[in-house]
């Protein structure tokens, strides 16, 4: 029975406690009604150890939907420490640190100056495993509602992958063994790798791989695949690989992804949703090489088919240009044979039409000769009987012509008589010249010229005094005298 002293003050109406009196009144309650130990779950929010006390001092929360519903203080003493963490890290191979769900075996304890907080005796490491199990079968679940778990496996995965996009971390023993094991191979194989850093263990973990992933795809031309690969560790360390986020981002990711997260037994939710689980780091590399080895393999054995096909096309088709010598030799010397056939027919028929095209010409020429020679005749004597008659004609003609040229000749000779201009003269005509030439009209005369005037007996000159220009109607008596025109 615990005792204590109740200092109770009498005012007029009120009865009050001193705070430590309170606080030893909820000591004793809560020891009297919880005085049993409790296996309590809850997430480590915080966790101080103390140096050199070697307590430690852990904040616990509950939480729903990302809100905190509960919250309160905790203290593993270091006679308890030692051997809980221990143990916890024999199973898990992971100390206990903030984030992780935890079992705890807890006395409630109560101090009147730090007040309520739990005194851990022990932590089952059982839960925490169980608790990741359950959270990555609830991703996966989702991953598959939602209809994209398979998809990244539906990724072409290349003959050939060279280039080589690394999601780990720089320090980690799994990268090292993975670039010992890609650049040392036994063939010479030349890979292009590069490192997007990110951690893979922690608390940072989940958000570091997650934007590795993202960088990488942000270059996603430049590679042929992104390996995800961690250097082994405790189980606990795997929860950063069944992450949803993650998960989501690999699933969805355009470029296949390989995993090497080094545990063989127990599959993340990264490698269900990667194109290809492999166990270790060092496997992956392994793979990388198998492939570029396979597809060279391919290679030489497509060349080994090539060749050997070739080489069945060339006999094959060697014994098909013999026999086809062959045959063409049989066909040529048949059709030698044959055209020598023809060409003697035809050089007999040739000969035979050659005499007769050379004894039908001298058979027409004989005709011709004939022909020409009775026409020669026929034109000889028609040429001599008209010879004859122009003979007859030429010593009658002469004179003929002669009497016609006599007659016109002096018909000539009269009308050139009549025309003399001295017979007109005879007639009383005269004929004026001035300057030697014929006077025809009278305005080409002036007074004071000298005019010669002709006479059919002589001439007279005389010099012009007076001109007198007769009118028209006297000139066209005139004209009409002589010529009978009586004018316009």
């Amino acid at each position: 029975m615990v005792t204590f002293t109740v200092n109770l003050y009498y005012s007029n109406t009120v009865h009050y406690l001193s705070l430590q009196e309170l606080g030893a009144l909820i000591k004793t309650t809560i020891h009297s009604t919880l005085s049993d130990e409790y296996w309590v779950t809850a997430e480590i929010a915080q966790l101080n150890c103390h140096y050199h006390s070697g307590h430690c001092y852990i904040e616990l929360v509950e939480k729903t939907d990302a809100s905190v519903t509960a919250q309160m203080r905790a203290t593993i003493w270091a006679r308890d420490y030692k051997r809980i963490t221990a143990a916890f890290l024999n199973m898990t191979g992971q100390e206990l640190q903030p984030g992780m769900k935890v079992l705890v075996l807890a006395r409630v304890n109560f101090h009147e100056l730090y007040g309520l907080s739990l005194n851990i005796k022990d932590v089952d490491p059982r839960y925490t495993l169980g608790e990741m199990a359950l959270r990555r079968k609830q991703i996966l679940e989702q991953l598959t509602r939602e209809g994209i778990i398979d998809m990244n496996r539906k990724v072409h995965l290349p003959p050939v992958l060279q280039r080589i996009a690394v999601v780990s971390s720089v320090t980690a023993a799994g990268y090292r063994d993975f670039l010992s094991r890609l650049e040392n191979n036994p063939y010479g194989y030349q890979f292009s790798h590069r490192l997007f850093q990110a951690y893979v263990q922690g608390e940072k973990a989940e958000e570091s791989i997650l934007h590795a992933v993202r960088e990488c795809l942000r270059f996603r031309d430049r590679f042929d695949a992104i390996v995800l690969i961690r250097g082994g560790g405790s189980i606990i360390d795997l929860h950063c690989f069944d992450s949803y986020p993650v998960a989501k981002e690999i699933a969805l990711s355009p470029l296949p992804v390989l995993t090497g997260i080094g545990h063989e037994k127990d599959e993340t939710v990264a490698d269900r949703v990667a194109n290809m689980r492999l166990i270790t780091p060092t496997a992956v590399a392994e793979f990388l090489i198998s492939r570029a080895k396979l597809f060279e393999d391919n290679i030489d054995a497509l060349k080994h088919a090539l060749i050997t096909r070739t080489h069945e096309l060339v006999h094959r088709e060697r014994l098909i240009l013999k026999s086809l010598a062959e045959n063409l030799s049989q066909c040529s010397r048949h059709f030698l044979l044959s055209i020598s056939g023809i060409l003697g027919n035809n050089m007999h028929a040739l000969q035979a039409r050659a005499l007769s095209a050379i004894r039908n010409p001298s058979l027409r020429l004989a005709a011709f000769e004939g022909r020409l020679k009775n026409a020669s005749d026929s034109l000889f004597k028609t040429m001599s009987r008209t010879l004859v008659e122009h003979a007859r004609a030429l010593k009658v003609h002469p004179k003929h012509m002669l009497t016609m040229h006599t007659q016109m000749l002096e018909k000539h000779a009269t009308t050139i008589r009549l025309l003399n201009p001295l017979n007109i003269l005879k007639r009383g005509y005269s004929l004026t010249l001035l300057n030697g030439r014929v006077l025809k009209d009278i305005s080409h005369v002036s007074k004071a010229d000298i005019i010669d005037t002709r006479l059919y007996n002589g001439s007279i000159v005389s010099i012009v005094e007076d001109i007198r220009e007769e009118k028209q109607s006297e000139q066209a008596e005139k004209n009409h005298l002589f010529t009978g025109d009586r004018g316009a």
